[in-house]
């Protein structure tokens, strides 16, 4: 899914990409991060769920993939963040779990 996802943001025409990622621990991450574009300001978070990935952890990991980003407390604290830091012709993408997607909606 994630494939697919990064070859569509491809598609988009935007200035910058602003990426609030959360993930839940049971997924090949490694693998998963490989994939992310590297030029994205990322913004880890942890859904609130018990499967959730700790942002802190999944930072350090993305540092490993040379992902640029800091770890948010929550969701909700991510993404305002991600609001805050976004010029009008910048992405906000709020994926890596639905569980994420849902507590943004």
């Amino acid at each position: 899914g994630i494939s697919e996802i990064v070859a569509q943001l491809k598609e988009l025409k935007f200035e910058k990409l602003h990426f609030v990622l959360g993930m839940v621990n049971d997924k090949n991450i490694d693998s998963i991060l490989e994939l992310l574009p590297k030029d994205a300001s990322y913004y880890f978070c942890k859904a609130n769920i018990p499967r959730g990935l700790d942002q802190n952890q999944l930072l350090e990991i993305a540092k490993t993939k040379k992902l640029n980003g800091k770890a948010f407390d929550s969701v909700s604290d991510a993404f305002k963040a991600a609001e805050k830091q976004a010029k009008a012709d910048d992405l906000i993408f709020i994926g890596g779990s639905t569980f994420v997607v849902a507590e943004v909606l």
